[in-house]
Order: structure tokens, then sequence, then C-alpha cells
């Protein structure tokens, strides 16, 4: 009983911090896009999204690869974001 509950301890304070590490993963790809670093932001929102298929971080993507004049990749998120989340907006993704 002792070992299922260490065990337990374990795996949920792993789980807090893989959660607290994704939040923090799409903060700073966000402020990285705030900054003009597109491309850096792409290649984090790229990471974040391959734990987590968040609308948000899709809709933010688009806007980068926009930002970086890559048209099809950016028209390529638009879409999963909306697939995911149809009323999705920019005011949204701040």
């Amino acid at each position: 009983m002792k070992s299922f509950i260490i065990s337990l301890i374990i795996t949920v304070s792993f789980i807090g911090s893989v959660a607290f590490a994704d939040v923090a993963n799409y903060e700073e790809a966000l402020l990285l896009y705030k900054k003009g670093d597109y491309k850096t932001a792409a290649g984090q929102l790229k990471e974040y999204l391959k734990e987590k298929p968040d609308p948000y971080a899709y809709y933010l993507l688009g806007y980068a690869y926009y930002k970086m004049k890559k048209y099809p990749d950016s028209v390529k998120y638009f879409k999963e974001a909306y697939t995911i989340d149809p009323d999705i907006s920019p005011a949204s993704i701040e």
C-alpha cells in the first residue's frame, strides 16, 4: 500500500509538471510571436501541438506563418484551428 501511494504521488507530480511545461511552451511562443520572432514561435507552437491539439495554438501558428508570408502553411493551420473550434477569433488567443 505504501509503495502504491508513493507511486501515485510521483505520477501526479509528473503529470502536473508536464501540464505546466505545456502551458509554459505556449506562453513562451506567444511572447516570441508578440516580439516578432515568428519563426521561433512557430517552432515552439509545433512542439506544443505534438502534445496537445489546442485550437488557440493552431490559430497562432497560422498567424505566424501568415506574418512570414508562407500563406499555404498559414491556411493549413487556420483550418486546423477552425476544425477544432469554429468560433475561434484573434481576440481569443491573447
